[in-house]
């Protein structure tokens, strides 16, 4: 099993930081300024979801400590099948997004192929697991029970085919990293269906689904009410292709902490996977204001952690754990001045690209 950091280490840097002749096609940040004020959105995910509940705190802060801001933050049920068309167009600021989606995104591959994302990196900001659950109901335990099930499994937030694969998102690119590793067909043995969480929760919740697979932090109240309705029980999968899993797709498999959800059930081995979830900032944000919004945040940290139970773990010395795709230089020069781990290696290897 591999840990963030072993899996930041094996990713190559992909495309280089100076913008692509691509980068032709998105709109200028400019229009995000009205006067002296700078009028910044950040996307997010499903309402019930903690990329929201964290960004709306983050807005909140910000608006009312830099006077120079007017930040907000959008439910954006797509997350950044929604949000990277976004920053191209120039409607946001910024977001929160699982490291596969960055890595892509900032890569241009993917649902993003000959695309120019202006994503950046701004901090680490939560340890989020797959939560593959089934009805106790269904019988299935194990990855292999699925096996001709017929099951269906909400996960994906678009439509998925199977003759293009660069049109995957993370959840159903998990989904299939996770069958395939365990000679499971996601197009035959099982029906995946294009619900995004909070609808998937809800027809799990419902029993017109037979499973789900989310990305959450630990302790997501939608998932614990949805415990409180339907006998669920959390899918297993094979130690032994474990490591199969995560040479498909950015995850680590660790322990699933029982207490978390007492009402679901955890089989042994009690495994899942987990990755790690960053917020982001446009790229073409200027340096000063990205530095001043890195400033702002970490001397006002404790509202992000009073806002879910899943920011608890942010510190600065953790701020660019894992980080795949290049901090806003702005935010690196925060970083640098108080000495964060990994921030002299990111300078380095950005000078290194000139």
């Amino acid at each position: 099993m591999k840990s963030i950091m072993q899996r930041a280490a094996g990713l190559a840097l992909g495309a280089a930081l100076v913008a692509s002749p691509l980068s032709a096609q998105n709109a200028s940040v400019d229009k995000m300024k009205n006067g002296d004020t700078w009028e910044l959105v950040f996307g997010s995910a499903s309402a019930t979801g903690t990329y929201f509940a964290g960004m709306s705190a983050l807005t909140a802060m910000l608006s009312e400590k830099m006077p120079n801001v007017r930040a907000t933050a959008t439910v954006s049920p797509g997350s950044a099948i929604e949000v990277f068309p976004q920053l191209q167009r120039a409607e946001r600021a910024g977001g929160m997004h699982v490291s596969f989606d960055l890595d892509q995104g900032y890569k241009g591959e993917g649902p993003y192929t000959g695309k120019d994302i202006p994503v950046r990196t701004w901090f680490f900001a939560q340890e989020a697991v797959y939560n593959v659950f089934v009805d106790k109901a269904s019988g299935v335990t194990t990855v292999y029970d699925l096996k001709d099930s017929g099951m269906k499994i909400g996960g994906p937030v678009i439509p998925i085919s199977k003759d293009h694969p660069e049109r995957w998102d993370n959840a159903f690119a998990f989904i299939n990293a996770l069958l395939v590793a365990h000679g499971i067909d996601p197009f035959k043995d099982v029906e995946v269906l294009p619900y995004n969480t909070s609808q998937s929760i809800e027809e799990l919740g419902n029993g017109n689904i037979g499973g789900l697979s989310a990305s959450r932090a630990y302790g997501s109240g939608a998932i614990t009410e949805l415990s409180t309705r339907r006998e669920i029980r959390l899918l297993q999968p094979d130690p032994a292709k474990t490591a199969e899993v995560e040479a498909m797709f950015p995850v680590y498999a660790q322990k699933f902490d029982p207490s978390v959800y007492p009402m679901i059930e955890i089989p042994d081995p009690g495994l899942a996977f987990f990755h790690g979830v960053y917020a982001v900032l446009h790229r073409d944000l200027p340096d000063d204001l990205a530095y001043e919004l890195t400033k702002t945040v970490w001397e006002n940290i404790d509202v992000l952690k009073q806002a879910h139970p899943a920011f608890k773990i942010v510190t600065l010395e953790t701020a660019l754990k894992g980080v795949t795709v290049p901090p806003h230089p702005g935010a690196l020069k925060y970083y640098l001045e108080h000495d964060v781990p990994g921030a002299k290696e990111w300078a380095e290897k950005l000078k290194s690209q000139g």
